[in-house]
């Protein structure tokens, strides 16, 4: 729903969100495959279980794309989706991912490095495709304030 919702806004913001994404959702589906895999033998189960996580992500991406540009006439509710959708994965971060890191990799000062290095990726990301954006102008959608 946010990389849908950020692409709307910005094309770089959009791009951004998408590799990062793409590289998290690629670690984390290696790790749920085998899982899957030592679950089941059966090779139709394993491709089913395993094709339906990405799908799931796709379409959420173009429905929030999709929402955005309904929600552009109510600058409200379409900062209320963006607000949840960050609160979210913010949520996700830092309860689910970062407690399990700390408690496979236990007080390993790596784990916390490599959160840094992860934001400053994120950071270097956004920058070159901010660049990019700035070589080739995309038309950027501002949310502009209904008349009463």
């Amino acid at each position: 729903l946010l990389i849908g919702l950020a692409f709307f806004v910005a094309p770089s913001a959009g791009w951004c969100m998408s590799i990062a994404t793409c590289i998290e959702m690629g670690f984390l589906g290696l790790s749920f495959s085998a899982s899957v895999q030592n679950a089941t033998r059966s090779l139709r189960k394993h491709a089913l279980l395993v094709a339906v996580p990405p799908a799931v992500l796709a379409l959420t991406g173009v429905s929030g794309h999709m929402l955005g540009g309904v929600l552009s006439e109510s600058p409200g509710l379409f900062i209320g989706f963006v607000a949840f959708s960050i609160v979210a994965l913010l949520f996700l971060v830092t309860q689910e991912l970062l407690s399990e890191a700390r408690e496979m990799g236990g007080n390993d000062v790596r784990v916390n490095i490599m959160l840094f290095v992860g934001l400053l990726s994120g950071i270097f990301l956004e920058k070159a495709l901010g660049d990019l954006s700035q070589e080739q102008p995309a038309p950027r959608r501002t949310l502009q304030p209904q008349a009463l």
